[in-house]
């Protein structure tokens, strides 16, 4: 054999070693990684297939990070929305009608009830979730209700809920407490000292929304005379004595209450011969005498009536402009001083604390404030803001029953108590409704999580699947590899031997 042939058999030898060697590599990083290899081509005419799958997957991952943030809001929210709905069951529970017991604070044991609620009610709606307000919209950086001090008493020189409700007071009560109304003193006609007619006049004060409002008078009292109430506004009706009525005959006076003036409150008085029983007046010596005690007897009674049914319908009134700012509406404040003789309401927003400061733009859905893509063709949505009505009304009931003032422990702040608290609890359960306003919120915030937690179920399956697909065409079949991996050592062991023998060949020993 010529020299040259040897040279060229070790030449061989090496490149036989070095592909060996290669192969093994190659193998050895397959099993080590499970798979094919390290790029998309290593895959074969599969790498447009793989590299689809695997982008989906990055889309199902991005997608379950959205999901799992959503989930805590709305886990989040869905625990203080049943908090809420069990808080407004307590709130029926607090007023009420019947437990009329004054502290040595002046408060009453149920507002004391009442504050313990109100205080975590607003505590729920700052709840706070890594710098997300749930019920906030998406505005909200600080805390979006104020506090349970700020509400009541005001803060930064502006007015709280306890102002507005005395402005209202003032306004509807009037100076003299009864109601925007005034009772004349009476005209008396007299033949040789005998009283032949007497009358008296009960009117408004004037063309305006405040206090009573005069809606009809009826009679069957004899030989009295009723004239009016007109049909216009303001109202008044004149009541003349020309005789003595009988015992047992009435008089009924309706009233309406502010602000749309539809509920009556009604006053019967009947005529009585000694007025022990209540709402009765006494018939008198003459007639001037009877017309004095029925004028005497009405004025009480519309004065009565102010101090507590117009007086808890006025601090209703009030509660309503001052947390009826969804949406951006403005509170309304009176226009005055003077407040007992005023005629009209005007903004508050630059004297009032805003007692809700998180998003508050116009909107028909507030659930649209917050959004999430959970999947490429859905968009879940699940804002919630602290002033939509049911939640805003639970905080007014709460807010508007601590503020009162029931402190003298008279019966008619008692009577007072009384009016407040029912119209308060009809507040949080008006007639006729079965479901709650919060557990519609409630509602949708269930069918959103459920809706959430659906689509995330379903990413794990498709991702599951896609990946199962994606390591069939990148990944290896461990077993035969391994076996590969064996027979590549054992060809490398006997190349190595084969090579030493040849590598150590000398001319000498060829010849």
């Amino acid at each position: 054999m010529a020299v040259s042939n040897i040279t060229t058999s070790r030449t061989y030898l090496t490149q036989q070693l070095s592909e060996l060697n290669n192969q093994l590599a190659e193998k050895t990083t397959q099993l080590a990684h499970g798979k094919v290899g390290t790029t998309y081509g290593d895959v074969g005419d599969r790498r447009l297939l793989d590299i689809q799958l695997t982008q989906k997957v990055s889309m199902i991952e991005t997608y379950q990070q959205t999901i799992t943030i959503s989930n805590l809001h709305l886990e989040t929210l869905n625990m203080s929305i049943e908090r809420l709905e069990d808080i407004r069951q307590d709130a029926k529970s607090a007023l009420d009608t019947n437990d009329f017991i004054i502290q040595d604070d002046g408060q009453t044991q149920t507002q004391s009830r009442a504050e313990l609620l109100l205080n975590e009610v607003v505590n729920i709606l700052n709840t706070e979730i890594a710098g997300f307000y749930v019920f906030g919209g998406t505005d909200a950086v600080n805390d979006p209700v104020a506090t349970l001090d700020a509400i009541l008493n005001g803060s930064g020189g502006l007015d709280g809920l306890k102002t507005v409700m005395e402005e209202f007071a003032e306004a509807n009560l009037g100076a003299s407490n009864s109601g925007r109304t005034t009772t004349s003193a009476l005209t008396t006609n007299y033949v040789a000292a005998v009283p032949t007619d007497s009358t008296f006049t009960i009117s408004e004060d004037g063309a305006h929304d405040f206090g009573f409002d005069i809606s009809a008078v009826t009679s069957t009292l004899s030989n009295v005379a009723i004239t009016g109430p007109a049909a216009t506004d303001p109202d008044s009706f004149d009541v003349q004595f020309t005789g003595q009525p009988a015992v047992g005959e009435t008089i009924t006076v309706e009233l309406t209450l502010p602000p749309d003036h539809t509920e009556t409150v009604s006053i019967e008085l009947t005529a009585s011969s000694t007025g022990e029983a209540d709402d009765t007046f006494v018939i008198g010596a003459d007639l001037e005498e009877t017309a004095q005690n029925l004028r005497d007897a009405l004025e009480a009674e519309i004065e009565n009536q102010a101090l507590t049914t117009l007086k808890a319908a006025s601090d209703e009134w009030a509660s309503d402009e001052f947390f009826s700012t969804f949406g951006g509406e403005e509170p309304q404040r009176i226009d005055g001083p003077p407040n007992d003789t005023a005629t009209a309401l005007t903004g508050g927003s630059a004297t009032t604390v805003e007692w809700y400061t998180g998003r508050n733009t116009s909107t028909t859905d507030p659930r649209e404030d917050k959004n999430a893509v959970v999947d490429s063709n859905l968009t879940v949505n699940y804002g919630v803001r602290a002033n939509e009505t049911p939640l805003a009304e639970l905080v007014q009931a709460l807010a508007t029953f601590v503020a009162a003032d029931f402190s003298g422990g008279t019966q008619t702040d008692e009577e007072y108590y009384n009016a407040l608290s029912t119209n308060l609890r009809t507040i949080l359960q008006p007639a006729g409704v079965d479901q709650s306003g919060i557990v519609d919120i409630a509602t949708d915030i269930a069918i959103t999580h459920r809706t959430v937690s659906m689509t995330s179920d379903r990413h794990v399956q498709m991702k599951s699947t896609y990946e199962g697909t994606i390591a069939e065409i990148e990944g290896v079949d461990k077993d035969l590899l391994a076996a590969e991996i064996l027979q590549l050592q054992n060809n490398i062991e006997v190349s190595y031997r084969a090579s030493s023998i040849v590598f150590n060949l000398t001319l000498s020993d060829y010849l």
